[in-house]
């Protein structure tokens, strides 16, 4: 009849005094506390290790009393009877999962990453590899760059990115999640994962078109203000297209500026609350040099009307909001209906400068966008006009470079 072991208490642990000689207290089904001649009291755990014969003995240890308690030393015990059940050597399941934890912490996303960055960097431009790394720091490490390698799922991309589709910067979002893929099978062919599970991620976000303000890239603006150039629209008309390119302002905004609300020795336009969306707050356009260039050669115009834009037809009145819409319809041969419109030429600007990496609150400014977020709202009372002064001269030397004749 096989020996039945009592097992062990709390205070029987807690009162195991050390002796001469090492001695051990059972617990039973193979479980027992070593207490050694120098004062430590140890968990061990003895079994028969799978496949051997004739059967062997071994030994793993649990860890120290009292930072190991008997319920958590049992709760140890009985997970590794499971496995030996299934013929798991404990010892070898326990330096599997240390192997796996070093191995995730040493190829992170980030880690990772950077491997691949190295190879990248023969392929590419540096400038152009800069700015890529910076999509990834932005909107990618900060959530996911200590992340294992093979723990990113789609779920966890979808939701760090989700702030891009929500800001509308469509183009950053599907550009980070091709950077991401491009790592992703780098480490496939690393053998570092099996496959790249995010490979279909992009398909969850619908690259953001809008029937009503349709826009075109940054880098299609030299064959816009060429065609704008080229047209057959009058030279205010011309202007005023620029105005609102330049100014990022909204259609009816640019037509209903007035002189008196230029600021020529500040450089500043203030728009009154009462002509801005929602008229709750006047909003201050910073002008760059080649806006105050524009104004000078309206000057010469409408200098002495109320009106910047002053109606060609009627008297004392400012031009229609829709004209701007209505003179890039007509553009070559009616190339831009339906591919871009007024309202758009402030996607335009608002595509560049996030992908500038301006600062998301400062450009947001330059839009005079009102914050959502209502905690971040309470927070954030700047209007950023010292850093938008940079950032629309930012904006209309680009301008002005893909137009010479501006």
């Amino acid at each position: 009849m096989p020996r039945i072991t009592k097992p062990l208490t709390n205070t029987e642990v807690e009162k195991a005094k050390r002796k001469e000689k090492d001695y051990k207290l059972m617990d039973g089904q193979g479980l027992f506390l070593l207490i050694k001649s120098n004062g430590p009291k140890l968990w061990r755990f003895n079994y028969y290790k799978p496949f051997t014969n004739p059967p062997k003995r071994t030994e793993i240890s649990l860890g120290k009393y009292p930072d190991v308690s008997l319920a958590q030393a049992r709760k140890t015990r009985d997970e590794y009877l499971a496995l030996l059940a299934q013929d798991v050597d404990p010892q070898i399941h326990r330096k599997t999962l240390i192997d796996e934890e070093i191995f995730k912490r040493e190829n992170t996303l980030r880690l990772v990453a950077e491997k691949w960055r190295e190879k990248k960097a023969l392929e590419v431009q540096p400038k152009t590899m800069d700015k890529n790394w910076a999509r990834l720091e932005n909107h990618l490490f900060k959530k996911l760059g200590n992340t294992a390698i093979s723990a990113i799922t789609p779920q966890m991309v979808i939701k760090a990115v989700e702030p891009l589709k929500e800001r509308g910067v469509g183009d950053t979002l599907h550009r980070v999640i091709r950077l991401l893929n491009e790592v992703l099978n780098f480490a496939v062919n690393m053998g570092l994962i099996e496959f790249n599970k995010c490979v279909n991620v992009s398909a969850s976000f619908a690259i953001y078109t809008s029937e009503n303000t349709p826009t075109i890239r940054p880098e299609r603006l030299p064959e816009f203000l060429s065609d704008l150039n080229n047209g057959n629209n009058s030279a205010q008309v011309k202007m005023l297209v620029k105005w609102q390119l330049l100014t990022i302002v909204r259609a009816k905004e640019a037509v209903s500026a007035e002189w008196h609300e230029i600021d020529f020795d500040k450089k500043t336009w203030t728009i009154p609350a009462e002509k801005m969306k929602g008229g709750k707050r006047s909003h201050i356009v910073p002008l760059s040099r080649q806006a105050i260039s524009l104004l000078e050669r309206m000057k010469r115009i409408t200098g002495q009307s109320r009106f910047v834009f002053q109606s060609e037809t009627k008297p004392q009145q400012a031009m229609n909001p829709q004209t701007v819409n209505s003179a890039i319809k007509k553009l070559a041969g009616g190339k831009y209906k339906g591919v871009l419109k007024g309202h758009g030429l402030r996607s335009i600007a608002s595509t560049y400068l996030n992908e500038q990496l301006i600062n998301y609150d400062v450009v947001e400014a330059c839009l005079s966008h009102i914050i959502a977020d209502q905690t971040r709202k309470a927070y954030n009372r700047s209007d950023y006009l010292e850093q938008r002064i940079g950032v629309m001269q930012l904006w209309a030397d680009y301008v002005e470079k893909c137009s010479n004749t501006l």
